[in-house]
C-alpha cells in the first residue's frame, strides 16, 4: 500500500510539472531590412556556395603566411584561451541549472558516541548518560516544479550558453581581422620598401651621373648637392620603416601568442592583390554576424526569466522520502523495529512580502525590453558597418584609378627630365622635381593599395566573416549534459 501511495505521488508530480511555462511567447522582433545595401555598386551578390566556403575567411586574401599566422592565433591567442574557458565554466553551470529538474537521491550514514547532559530538560528518568546511535538510510527529493521555473532557469542558461558561444566568435573575428589587417599594414610597408629602394637605385645613377657632371665642369656644386640631399632624404625614409616594421611584428606576436622578442615575419615586397567579396543581401546578414545572434539570445533569455520570476508566485512543491535504519548499537542494527521512513510533500509559498515580487517581475520584464533595445542597436549597427565599408571601398576604387592615372604621368615626367638633363637641356633642379613627384605619386599608390586591403578586411569582418549562426550549439547538444568545448575557431 505504501509503495502505491508513493507512486502515485510521484506520478501526479510529473504530471502536474507538464504544465506550461509562465514565460510569455517569444518572438523574435522584428527590424525592417532593405532590399540591397545602400552602397552595393560594384559588389556581387553572394551564392548559397559562399555560406559553406567561407570558414577560414581570410583564404580570400591568397596569402599562405597569413594563413599561418592565423591558425596559430586560433590555438594560441591568450585572450581568446579566456574566452573559451569562461564558456566551458558557464555549459558546467548549465549542467548545475538542468540537475534541478531531476529526483536527488542521496544516502545517509553516522555512527556517534554521546553522553547527554544530566539537566537536559525534559530527559527521561530511564535515559542513558552515555549511548551510541547508528544510523543508515537514503533519501529522495524532488521539486515537482509545477510553475516550469526550474525549466525556465534552464531555458535561460540554455539561450546564455549560446550567446556566450556567439560572443567567443565575434572576438575572435574580431581578433583574426585585427591579425589580417595588421598583417596587411605590414605587407604596405614591405611594399614601400621596395618602392624605396627601386627609387633609391634610380636616384643613386641620377648623383652619380650629377658627379661626373661636376667634375668635368658641366654641372654645379648646387645640382650635386641637391642630388646628395635627394638620395640621402629617400635613404632616410626607408630607414624609417625599420622601427615602423618592429611595431606592427611586435603586435603580431602578441595576437599569435608569441614572444615579441623571438618573432620575425619575412620580407614580402610584392604588391598585394584585393579580393573580390561577396557581400549577400542584407537578410542574410542577422545569420552572419555572430554578435547579431548574441544580442538574439540574451533577448530570449531575459524572455524566460519573466517566467522565472513569475512562478515566485505559485507554491513551490516538493516531494520528500526517507528509508533506513537506526538503534543505540550495532548489534541486530537492520533488523525491523530499528526501521524508520518517511513519505510526504512539503510546500512553500510566500504570504506576504511588501510586493517584492511584483518588484521581480517587473524588473525582468524592463530587462526584456532594454534587451529588445539592445538587439535593434546591434542590427542596425551591423548594417551601417556594411555599408561604411561598401562606402570606402567603392570610394577607393575610384581614387585608385586617379591615382595609377597620376602616376603612369609622374614616372614619363622623370623619365623625361632624365633626358632632358642628360643631353644638358635642363639643370638638375628639374630632374629633383620631377623624381620628387614619381616617388610621392608612388608611395600615394602603394598607401592606397594597403588601405584598400584593410578596408577588405573591414568588409570581411562587418559580414561575420566564415561564421554563421547554425553554428551555435543546439539545444538538443547542449540537453546531452555534456561539457563539450566549442571549437576552436567559427
Amino acid at each position: 500500500m505504501n509503495r502505491v501511495r508513493l507512486s502515485v505521488c510521484l506520478l501526479g508530480a510529473w504530471m502536474l510539472g507538464g504544465c506550461s511555462s509562465l514565460a510569455p511567447e517569444y518572438h523574435v522582433p522584428h527590424v525592417a531590412v532593405a532590399a540591397e545595401y545602400f552602397e552595393h555598386s560594384g559588389w556581387q551578390e553572394g551564392t548559397p556556395q559562399d555560406a559553406t566556403n567561407r570558414g577560414s575567411w581570410w583564404t580570400v586574401l591568397g596569402d599562405p603566411q597569413l594563413d599561418g599566422l592565423e591558425n596559430r592565433l586560433t590555438h594560441n591567442n591568450p585572450d581568446l584561451q579566456v574566452l573559451l574557458a569562461r564558456h566551458t565554466a558557464l555549459q558546467n553551470q548549465l549542467v548545475e541549472l538542468r540537475s534541478g529538474l531531476f529526483p536527488n537521491v542521496f544516502g545517509l550514514g553516522a555512527i556517534d558516541r554521546n553522553r547527554q547532559s544530566a539537566h537536559r530538560p525534559l530527559r527521561g528518568v530511564n535515559q542513558p548518560s552515555i549511548y551510541s546511535s547508528s544510523l543508515l538510510g537514503a533519501g529522495v527529493s524532488y521539486d515537482t516544479d509545477l510553475w516550469g521555473r526550474i525549466r525556465d532557469e534552464v531555458r535561460a542558461g540554455t539561450y546564455g550558453v549560446q550567446a556566450d558561444a556567439a560572443a567567443v566568435a565575434s572576438a575572435q573575428l574580431s581578433l583574426e581581422a585585427d591579425l589580417a589587417a595588421t598583417y596587411m599594414a605590414l605587407r604596405g610597408l614591405d611594399w614601400t620598401e621596395k618602392v624605396y629602394n627601386e627609387d633609391i637605385h634610380q636616384f643613386e645613377i641620377s648623383y652619380q651621373i650629377t658627379l661626373a657632371r661636376f667634375k668635368g665642369g658641366v654641372a654645379s656644386g648646387l645640382d650635386l648637392n641637391r642630388a646628395k640631399a635627394q638620395l640621402s632624404s629617400v635613404e632616410a625614409l626607408r630607414d624609417h620603416l625599420v622601427g615602423k616594421r618592429v611595431v606592427l611584428e611586435h603586435s603580431i606576436a602578441v595576437l599569435v601568442g608569441e614572444d615579441p622578442n623571438e618573432f620575425h615575419l619575412a620580407y614580402s615586397p610584392e604588391p598585394i592583390v584585393l579580393p573580390s567579396i561577396p557581400i549577400g543581401v542584407p537578410g542574410q546578414l542577422l545569420q552572419r554576424r555572430p554578435d547579431v545572434a548574441q544580442a538574439e539570445r540574451l533577448l530570449a533569455a531575459a524572455n524566460a526569466r519573466i517566467g522565472v520570476a513569475k512562478a515566485a508566485y505559485f507554491p513551490d512543491l516538493t516531494l520528500n522520502a526517507d528509508l533506513g535504519y537506526e538503534s543505540m548499537g550495532p548489534a541486530r542494527w537492520l533488523s525491523a523495529p530499528n526501521l524508520f521512513w518517511s513519505l510526504g510533500p512539503q510546500f512553500l509559498v510566500t504570504l506576504f512580502d511588501a510586493h517584492a515580487l511584483d518588484a521581480q517581475v517587473a524588473a525582468a520584464r524592463d530587462r526584456y525590453i532594454q534587451q529588445t533595445a539592445s538587439y535593434r542597436s546591434v542590427v542596425l549597427k551591423a548594417f551601417q558597418e556594411v555599408d561604411d565599408q561598401l562606402g570606402l571601398l567603392n570610394s577607393e576604387q575610384q581614387e585608385a584609378q586617379d591615382s595609377g592615372d597620376a602616376t603612369q604621368a609622374a614616372q614619363k615626367t622623370a623619365q623625361l627630365a632624365n633626358i632632358q638633363y642628360k643631353e644638358g637641356a635642363v639643370n638638375y633642379l628639374e630632374v629633383a622635381i620631377a623624381q620628387a613627384s614619381e616617388l610621392e605619386a608612388e608611395r600615394y599608390d602603394v598607401a592606397l593599395q594597403t588601405r584598400r586591403a584593410i578596408d577588405t578586411v573591414g568588409l570581411i569582418r562587418a559580414l561575420g566573416g566564415g561564421w554563421d549562426r547554425s553554428r551555435l550549439p543546439s539545444v538538443d547538444s547542449l540537453d546531452r549534459q555534456k561539457v563539450a568545448q566549442i571549437p576552436a575557431h567559427p
